[in-house]
């Protein structure tokens, strides 16, 4: 049995996880063991337990590192994390480390120092304002040149993103491997029909209801739905819209609440949080709208096309362009242009016929194409294990690995201790300050002057 070691990037779940989670499930279990590495517990965790997949947690914060401090700590830690990979690589006999996120390093780098194959998969295109890389001054070209060199494989999960690789990765190293969905789920839609999500919220049975699922995160680019929600209503009053998903960044939750209330849609407009009922909520709406900056293979536009909603997009990469044909299972629209996506929302209200021959060509794409089962795209996945593991492993150790640890460590000791000692300083200069200017220091300068005068 060959031991797997998977790298992931949150302790809670998001899409990422989602994947891992379809990957335990219907791997070959007698031929490969599963072992996780998490950056911290959280409901990731818990999901791992249920299921019974081992699991290791190796804390570390891969979210905001622009602060000094954190950013210095990140790299001082650096060559212990990949240090204590090796040794579970060692100790647990690992045969293959896999990379789950486009942000992490650390299992490439310890698969090779310990001399064994590494396999990335791809999510989304490279993003220069991921965190690590607004302190790794990468660009898309040399991102891939790193990843190309410590990979024996790179899994992308669309062909847009395969192309944003290759160059300069040799094409023959990269597989594209859509997600999927567990389709025999949605073929019989009954099942969701039960507690309805519109009795929750006071919706009418017959009022349009248009919803958007995802982190509340900028990149999901909601304040372009909250803005066409705005337009759409002043021709459809009765229309309701809801955002699904937890909360990433609470600072753009207040911000679109704010904008809601600003344009007086609040009445209408749901914030629902996170929620286990997803395909419920789905085959209860009209329209499912995606406004993303960027996207690989968005799990949620395929659940909401087999759940019977018609969908409108953004332009937003990954596999959206191929499954979201235009007039035919949806409608495109420009990422950052919430005008031409009011549009594309009103036709849908305004013609029923047209929504209702979409939702039908949009469900039975995704549920009779066949690429987008979740079997079958874990069955390429094994396929790629077998074939990496049938030739022959690196090296152990490299030269250029050890020399990144070291100067990772020592900048990161470095900038802790010169950070720490600007603070100290404003402290000292902000104490000082108050000395001068309190009125005891006051009098005893006038007292100064008159006795020197």
């Amino acid at each position: 049995m060959n031991t797997i070691l998977y790298i992931a990037s949150r302790s809670d779940i998001a899409g990422g996880e989602i994947y891992l989670r379809d990957v335990f499930q219907h791997m070959a279990r007698s031929h490969f063991r599963p072992l996780v590495v998490l950056p911290g517990d959280g409901a990731f965790r818990a999901l791992l337990d249920e299921m019974g997949i081992e699991w290791v947690i190796q804390e570390v914060n891969y979210g905001w590192l622009k602060p000094p401090l954190p950013w210095y700590s990140f790299l001082a830690d650096l060559p212990q994390r990949v240090r204590n990979l090796v040794h579970l690589i060692e100790k647990e006999q690992v045969a293959l480390v896999h990379t789950n996120s486009n942000q992490i390093l650390e299992g490439a780098l310890a698969a090779r120092l310990a001399g064994i194959h590494h396999l990335i998969v791809v999510h989304i295109p490279f993003q220069s304002n991921l965190p690590i890389y607004q302190r790794f001054p990468l660009d898309p070209h040399s991102f891939a040149e790193l990843i190309g060199d410590l990979s024996t494989r790179i899994i992308a999960v669309a062909e847009p993103v395969a192309r944003s690789l290759s160059p300069p990765i040799p094409r023959e190293k990269i597989r594209v491997i859509h997600n999927g969905i567990e389709l025999e789920r949605f073929q019989n839609l009954r099942q969701f029909e039960q507690p309805s999500i519109r009795q929750e919220l006071g919706i009418p049975r017959n009022a349009p209801l248009i919803t958007g699922v995802g982190r509340l995160h900028p990149d999901k680019g909601f304040e372009y739905f909250v803005e066409a929600a705005a337009e759409v209503a002043r021709e459809f009053p009765e229309a309701h819209f809801a955002i699904v998903g937890s909360t990433d960044s609470p600072d753009y939750q207040d911000q679109l609440k704010a904008r809601v209330q600003a344009l007086g849609i609040d009445r209408c407009f749901h914030f629902l949080g996170f929620r286990q009922d997803i395909p419920t909520i789905l085959t209860q709406s009209d329209v499912f709208l995606l406004t993303s900056r960027s996207e690989g293979g968005p799990y949620v536009l395929l659940e909401a096309m087999a759940c019977g909603c018609a969908c409108v997009a953004s332009r937003c990469g990954g596999f959206v362009e191929y499954v979201v044909r235009p007039g035919q299972t949806g409608f495109l629209v420009e990422y950052g242009d919430p005008k031409s996506t009011a549009d594309a929302l009103r036709e849908l209200l305004r013609n029923p016929e047209l929504r209702q021959q979409i939702t039908k060509q949009g469900r039975e794409f995704v549920l009779t194409c066949g690429e987008f089962d979740v079997r079958h795209s874990v069955q390429k996945l094994m396929d790629v294990y077998e074939e990496i593991l049938s030739s022959p492993a690196p090296s152990p150790g490299n030269y250029v690995i050890d020399l990144l640890l070291q100067g990772a460590m020592e900048t990161g000791y470095l900038g802790q201790k010169v950070t720490t000692l600007e603070e100290k300083m404003k402290k000292a200069e902000r104490a000082a300050a108050l000395l001068l200017d309190n009125p005891i220091s006051r009098m005893a300068r006038r007292f100064k002057n008159k006795v020197w005068s």
